[in-house]
């Protein structure tokens, strides 16, 4: 221990001597220079060393706390007013697949794929055929007991036809004996001819009775079986109709294309699965032409007077979001609607032709849409980040060497993301995206050091 110590006590004794050798010679320096007297101390080398250690420090730490602030580089460039909406992609035209237009409860049973590219005359969708069947079934069942009654109904037809006219020929013959038997009684009593007479009118009378009976009894025969006709064409009719129908439980494509579902609006507008109970005429499957697409989104009705046909829209891809494509707003729907079942807000659907084609661009997919309302050209603005309000004043945080400095801004237009600034700022100043006095703000930095213009201002 007694060693240590004494090592110790030599090394602090030759690090001293060693300060006073680098004092003396600082001194013979300034003497010789002639520096001003306060230069001149035997205290002055040491100061001067803690001076510059704690510049040294000071620029360290100010130096980190800057790198770690996130900027943003203003530029002039053009403004544009904009309002983005999400949306969904789909075709101009397509050829609708519908539910038949069928007696009874349809049910889905077979279903082809989603997205899958089918051809013409391939099987699209199945319903359920039992409902189908025992209607065809009772429509036969029916038929036949018509068909039965009808030959039922021909075979009395032909046994009072008989019996009519063995009626009818007896009722003539009768006649034409009590007409010989008259004639023949010229030459008897008044009395005898009076009665021949009588019983000859009986005769006549009742030979055109039952005369009369037949022709009747046929008119109504007839009339019976074209009753019996029209109800067998009626049950034939239903019946073909039966067996149109089970057949229209089958949905063929009428084209080729690819297979997009249509929305369920019984199952709060959910794709079409197996199972499914859609309405006769609702529109199961559809078969877009995809070389003419269009994004359909809604624009609040807040911002719709600002929504014209012919504006210029952004459209990105959710699933491709480093594509983007031009489209123009070919129709504004002139009715509003709610925008759910849970919502008050009243939205107004809006339609976007996409310029071009491209492989990437399927019905469904879900779209971006920045509707662009007006171009500013040599604007300067900032992120909405990088201003702050004070009161009744914006303030932005301008760079300064390596501090920032409080400036008061006047805004003008405002984007979803930008905000223009008419005073205050000049061309490649750069701004803090957070609040340099909020201390809360040095907690949440962001990594990315700064934010970049946008390119052509969008």
């Amino acid at each position: 221990m007694g060693k240590l110590k004494s090592n110790l006590s030599g090394s602090t004794f030759n690090f001293i001597n060693k300060i006073n050798q680098a004092n003396k010679k600082y001194l013979n320096f300034a003497n010789k220079r002639k520096f001003p007297k306060i230069f001149r101390s035997k205290f002055s080398l040491p100061i001067i060393v803690l001076l510059a250690i704690f510049v040294v420090l000071y620029l360290s730490t100010s130096s980190s706390i800057d790198s770690n602030i996130p900027t943003f580089t203003v530029k002039k460039n053009v403004f544009l007013v904009s309002i983005t909406e999400s949306g969904e992609m789909s075709a101009k035209s397509s050829i609708a697949i519908s539910a038949p237009r069928v007696r009874g409860v349809l049910k889905i049973v077979q279903l082809v794929p989603e997205g899958e590219y089918i051809k013409a005359g391939e099987v699209v969708a199945k319903f359920d055929p039992t409902e189908a069947l025992a209607i065809v079934k009772n429509v036969e069942a029916q038929l036949e007991i018509s068909r039965s009654n009808k030959d039922k109904l021909l075979a009395n037809h032909q046994s009072q036809i008989a019996q009519m006219e063995s009626d009818l020929k007896s009722a003539e013959l009768s006649f034409e004996l009590s007409k010989l038997s008259m004639e023949q009684m010229k030459f008897e009593a008044e009395a005898k001819r009076r009665e021949a007479e009588l019983q000859h009118r009986k005769n006549e009378l009742n030979f055109q009775k039952i005369k009369q009976t037949f022709e009747s009894n046929r008119i109504i025969q007839k009339s019976e079986l074209e009753n019996m006709n029209v109800e067998i064409r009626q049950k034939n009719n239903d019946l073909e109709k039966a067996k149109r129908d089970l057949d229209d439980l089958t949905l063929i494509s009428s084209s080729e294309g690819l297979v997009v579902y249509g929305n369920n609006w019984n199952n709060q507008g959910q794709k079409f699965q197996i199972g499914d109970q859609p309405w006769p005429g609702q529109g199961i499957v559809t078969l877009p032409d995809l070389s003419k697409m269009e994004s359909r989104t809604f624009v609040n009705e807040v911002d719709i007077s600002k929504v014209k046909i012919g504006q210029k829209v952004l459209v990105k891809l959710d699933a491709f979001q480093d594509s983007s494509f031009i489209g123009t707003i070919s129709k504004v729907a002139k009715l509003g609607k709610q925008k759910d079942s849970q919502s008050t807000i009243k939205v107004f659907d809006v339609f976007i032709d996409i310029e071009g084609a491209s492989e990437i661009l399927k019905p469904g997919m879900t779209t971006s849409n920045k509707i662009i309302i007006n171009e500013i050209k040599n604007k300067i603005f900032i992120p909405h980040e990088a201003l702050f309000e004070d009161g009744e004043n914006f303030i932005v945080y301008k760079k300064n060497g390596s501090s920032f400095d409080e400036v008061n801004v006047t805004i003008g237009e405002k984007s979803d993301d930008f905000v223009v600034i008419e005073s205050g700022l000049e061309d490649r100043d750069v701004v803090a995206l957070i609040d340099i006095n909020n201390d809360t703000s040095a907690d949440d930095l962001s990594k990315d050091s700064s934010v970049q213009m946008p390119e052509n201002g969008k």
